[in-house]
């Protein structure tokens, strides 16, 4: 098939989309539009060459451009989206709807969500992220780090408020590092850096005993604090078991279905909960170890972007 794979990139993940699609047999014309909010950006121009499917790598870009959605579908050019939702907004509102009614294919990074969207007649397929091994693969450092956080603060809470910086915090009696700027003044005694990079981060979690994942979402809405929904697969949540590493994350049933006890660490959503387990798994390097190797094995079996990308395909020749 001819692709038209409309993006923006974000830390080389999301132009590789289209080479995963080259991979699949593909041919893939990419047009890059770097503002997905601003109405009418893409031109009517960019299907010249008769694109069989536009694939769109964030629903903004549909929502900002109805006028050439709904063209390109009047001329039986299916709709597809690998995405999931804003969460600066709740994904129930009758404006997102029109969106998703748009999308002839959707899979969708979360879970609960997927659900909705079926429920409410939406072609949906539940797909979540995945990794690059060209990008996160096996390392092992000399662990120099009891605890390691790699990621952003919740940039739109108060230092009292932010979960992520309040979990972090109860940890500083071990030897704990945060790597993300936006921390520096939420983690007091705890150190903090800067990072950028797939490398870096590669480093770090090599060099850590405990690779901690504090999966909530960076919002002030409470649609996105309720239940289960408060919770959402990173991309972390695939790329630290692709080093070979530990990974301690929140239990939910999303996560449980990808991970089993035996690969991953869980903790409930408290902090006396998240301080038993770091206790609990900070004494049994053993344990930690073989846990890292099971769930090494398994995201290299099942949960690249190409065994995602190679499922899509299938979805949508059927």
């Amino acid at each position: 098939m001819k692709i038209l794979y409309i993006y923006k990139d974000y830390m080389g993940r999301r132009k590789k989309y289209g080479e995963m699609m080259e991979l699949c047999g593909h041919e893939v014309y990419y047009s890059q539009v770097k503002d997905k909010r601003k109405k009418d950006s893409i031109s009517f121009k960019s299907i010249k060459n008769k694109p069989d499917i536009i694939w769109f790598q964030n629903v903004s870009y549909i929502r900002s451009n109805i006028k050439f959605v709904d063209y390109v579908r009047s001329l039986n050019i299916p709709v597809i989206a690998y995405y999931t939702f804003d969460p600066q907004e709740a994904y129930d509102s009758f404006d997102w709807m029109e969106v998703w009614k748009r999308i002839d294919y959707f899979f969708v990074h979360n879970k609960i969500f997927c659900d909705f969207l079926k429920a409410n007649d939406v072609n949906a397929y539940y797909m979540p992220l995945g990794f690059y091994p060209d990008q996160y693969y096996k390392i092992s450092n000399s662990k120099i780090y009891d605890v390691s956080f790699c990621g952003t603060d919740l940039s739109r809470e108060s230092k009292k408020q932010d979960k992520r910086a309040k979990y972090i915090r109860v940890l500083k009696k071990y030897n704990i590092v945060v790597y993300g700027q936006g921390f520096r003044n939420k983690v007091d005694k705890i150190p903090v850096y800067s990072y950028k990079g797939h490398k870096k981060q590669r480093n770090v979690y090599g060099k850590t005993k405990i690779n901690l994942d504090l999966p909530f979402f960076n919002t002030p809405h409470n649609f996105f604090k309720e239940g289960n929904k408060k919770y959402h697969i990173k991309n972390r949540f695939f790329e630290i078991p692709a080093t070979g590493n530990f990974l301690l994350t929140v239990r939910c049933p999303e996560f449980l279905d990808i991970f089993d006890e035996d690969t991953v660490g869980y903790y409930e959503d408290n902090i006396e909960s998240l301080q038993e387990n770091v206790r609990k798994y900070l004494k049994d390097n053993k344990l930690r170890k073989k846990m890292a190797e099971k769930a090494y094995k398994l995201v290299y079996e099942k949960h690249t972007y190409l065994h995602r990308f190679k499922k899509m395909f299938k979805i949508i020749r059927e």
